[in-house]
């Protein structure tokens, strides 16, 4: 289905602050969205209302809007692939 990609006024902040290859993957993918549909690329849900879509290394975390709009409320660089093992202090780490 497609959808008209919106992005709130701090996400527009945000991409233009990413690296130009970084800002071209996340267009490259609001454009497949508005002409061939989301399910040309990868997107998973989180949490009840909200979904994130993969791109490289980059999340852009959006809701659905009525109608056939997404918004777009936060874009970010994954750096790791998990987050490191840490030991703590608990007697039944070892």
């Amino acid at each position: 289905m497609k959808f008209a990609v919106e992005k709130i006024s701090s996400v527009v902040a945000e991409i233009n602050a990413l690296e130009k290859e970084q800002q071209d993957v996340l267009k490259r993918d609001y454009e497949i969205i508005e002409k061939q549909g989301i399910e040309y690329v990868r997107v998973r849900p989180l949490q009840k209302e909200i979904f994130e879509i993969k791109s490289n290394e980059l999340r852009s975390l959006f809701k659905y809007k009525a109608g056939a709009i997404i918004v777009i409320g936060v874009v970010f660089v994954k750096r790791l692939k998990r987050l490191p093992k840490t030991k703590s202090n608990s007697p039944y780490n070892d």
